[in-house]
């Protein structure tokens, strides 16, 4: 078959074909069983702080007490977070859509400004020490709200960027990846990067901004990454790949028209949540039958949460099927011992499990 995809002057990314949910990616109900912590509307952005998570919600930073279930209001910005880490002393760096980097450290905030193109849509960020973040920078074209247009730009304008939190200097380290939405230290040094259009996970070497792929061929797109406490990883992957998504990035002229002529909402393609509106894509099979939604019906949401191994080997997942309400989780963290997951589709804060559980 590569053969002939090639003769015909085809290559991967011209195909069609979506891998299955088999093996370790077996669909399952576990995240619809599992503990709600919180009720946040569009729960995303988690971090572990030493006295508890953080989460944002719309334009608002909350912190949440998971042992008590007590949610407080951080912080509101003028505009949606879409970023928020922690380091390990508990400074807190928070991304503002189209604004800047804000830093929270002794009880006092200061911002960085960053370039326009920079600025928009800041993904994922990570701490190295007290001094450096790390950060990912979905697209230079699309602010993060407009994520579906990114995609269905085919975008591949993220970058990979170090900033020195002393002096606010920033140094891009990888260029041209598509959508960049997770990041997470490896045990050699260099950094994990999830790359959800492209389906798969990397390793980008910061000094010399070379990337090699480490779990390809996803059967969702990944977006943020946190360490587990044997070494390995554990993944969000916030909607399912369907073939009539792929069909419709490949043919061009349609795709051209669908954006131009009607609104996101309605485009073909993937969402952190079902909204039941009239008026979206059937997406196929995804219709309800006698007025119930089939757990295997491809819709365009889709909650999955999965637990990789040191090599990034898939070990275990969490599922929470089409007609399930946990979709849409765009973000994992670790806390005291215990994973928590945001399903930003339902506006809830789960808890998934202990770190090292089998």
């Amino acid at each position: 078959m590569s053969f002939l995809s090639k003769l015909l002057g085809q290559d991967s990314a011209d195909t069609l074909s979506v891998p299955a949910m088999d093996g370790m990616f077996k669909p399952n109900t576990l995240l619809d069983g599992t503990e709600r912590i919180a009720d946040l509307a569009g729960a995303d952005n988690l971090a572990a702080g030493p006295d508890g998570l953080y989460t944002s919600g719309g334009n608002t930073l909350f912190h949440i007490d998971p042992d008590v279930k007590r949610v407080e209001a951080f912080r509101t910005f003028e505009s949606t977070v879409t970023m928020a880490a922690t380091s390990p002393a508990g400074r807190l760096a928070v991304g503002i859509e189209g604004g800047s980097l804000e830093l929270f450290d002794n009880g006092a905030w200061r911002r960085l400004d960053f370039p326009a193109d920079l600025a928009a849509c800041i993904t994922a960020g990570l701490f190295v020490d007290e001094e450096t973040l790390y950060l990912t920078v979905g697209s230079r074209q699309h602010r993060a709200s407009e994520w579906k247009r990114d995609l269905m730009s085919r975008g591949s304008t993220g970058t990979l960027l170090r900033c020195s939190l002393p002096t606010g200097a920033v140094e891009a380290l990888a260029d041209n990846l598509a959508f960049p939405y997770g990041l997470a230290l490896l045990d050699d040094g260099r950094l994990a990067v999830s790359e959800s259009w492209c389906h798969r996970v990397v390793a980008a070497q910061p000094r010399r901004g070379s990337t090699e792929v480490l779990i390809g061929d996803l059967p969702a797109y990944p977006a943020r990454l946190a360490t587990s406490a044997k070494g390995g990883f554990w993944l969000a992957l916030f909607a399912p790949r369907r073939q009539l998504t792929e069909f419709v990035l490949s043919e061009d002229d349609y795709r051209l028209e669908m954006m131009s002529t009607i609104s996101p909402e309605a485009w073909i393609g993937p969402d952190f949540c079902d909204n039941g509106d009239n008026e979206q894509p059937l997406q196929a099979g995804s219709v309800r039958q006698m007025g119930i939604m089939k757990p295997w019906a491809p819709s365009r949401s889709y909650g999955l949460v999965a637990k990789l191994d040191r090599d990034m080997k898939p070990v275990a997942s969490y599922h929470s099927r089409a007609d399930g309400r946990m979709h849409g989780i765009a973000s994992v963290a670790k806390y005291r011992g215990q994973v928590y997951a945001a399903s930003r589709g339902s506006g809830t804060l789960l808890r998934i499990g202990m770190d090292d559980a089998p």
